[in-house]
């Protein structure tokens, strides 16, 4: 069984909100239509932007890097040319 990401917030409804966040933008990244960074990057600061309302603490520095790995894993299995570090800033290259 594949160990789900752990996103540091401090409730199980702020971890299901971030999961529930990278599902989304990992499903438009593996859809048949390409995405650009940008695009990403506004699906996800308007994602964490909503969580926000609920869980302030999704701007904090671990929850933000771990979405931004989850997201990089998925545009790097989609074959995209640029990922997101860890601080959330677009990157042109491969995640490693």
């Amino acid at each position: 069984m594949e160990k789900k990401p752990y996103y540091e917030m401090f409730s199980d409804a702020g971890e299901r909100a971030c999961q529930s966040l990278v599902d989304k933008i990992t499903k438009k990244i593996m859809s048949q239509r390409r995405v650009t960074g940008v695009e990403v990057q506004d699906l996800i600061k308007q994602g964490m932007k909503k969580i926000s309302l609920k869980h302030g603490e999704i701007f904090d520095t671990e929850p933000r890097g771990h979405i931004a790995h989850q997201i990089s894993k998925a545009l790097r299995a989609a074959g995209y040319g640029f990922y997101f570090d860890y601080f959330m800033q677009l990157t042109e290259g491969l995640f490693e």
